[in-house]
């Protein structure tokens, strides 16, 4: 009986034994897996973290450049609408003069390339007049110049010119147009602001 007893108290031991080291195996296991899962969790939430910042940042300037962008696109449109309403109004006010008066305008703007064509022979197309408005505007505006032939203006250099006259030398060496084309082009940049205040007043500057 004795011996019976010493068996089962020594199966006992050795099943106590297993168990414990059972339980050590996995108390260790669960450490690990504790400080794996931790690793893990602070390697997650410092990525969030970096990415979450990376996002405010891109947002931070994009905003910034949203708002940079904002005042030139406005001064974009702005000065768009202004040269295209002052455009506008030069086209209905040389729409409104007479004949007589855009002879007046054109022979003008002959009149200051006179130094260039002294004594000359010249060859004209005209466009917006008659031929006989032609030639009486250049001999006018170009004086002690021969005039040679003058033909009415067609096609794209009718388009180009809109109404107005061009001279050149019978040699085609020297060449001028006055037209409303390039009188526009003149006041728009050298008097837009002064054009745009007459026509939509102070405010303007703002």
């Amino acid at each position: 009986m004795e011996t019976v007893k010493t068996s089962e108290v020594l199966e006992s031991q050795i099943m106590e034994d297993a168990r414990a080291k059972a339980r050590r195996i996995l108390e260790a296991a669960d450490r690990e897996c504790a400080a794996i899962r931790a690793k893990w969790e602070s390697h997650r939430a410092g990525e969030i973290h970096r990415l979450e910042a990376a996002r405010d940042a891109r947002i931070a300037l994009l905003r910034q450049e949203l708002a940079s962008s904002l005042p030139l696109d406005f001064m974009r449109l702005k000065l768009a609408f202004l040269q295209q309403g002052v455009a506008r109004a030069m086209e209905s006010f040389f729409a409104s003069l007479s004949a007589a008066e855009l002879a007046r305008i054109i022979g003008a703007q002959l009149a200051r390339a006179a130094s260039a064509f002294p004594g000359a022979r010249i060859n004209a197309g005209y466009s917006g007049f008659t031929e006989k408005e032609a030639r009486a505007i250049i001999k006018d505006s170009l004086p002690g110049v021969t005039v040679g032939d003058v033909t009415q203006l067609t096609g794209d250099a009718a388009a180009e010119a809109g109404t107005g006259i061009m001279v050149e030398t019978a040699d085609g060496s020297r060449r001028y147009r006055g037209s409303l084309v390039e009188l526009s082009g003149f006041l728009l940049e050298e008097y837009r602001e002064e054009l745009a205040t007459a026509l939509f007043g102070k405010d303007v500057h703002q």
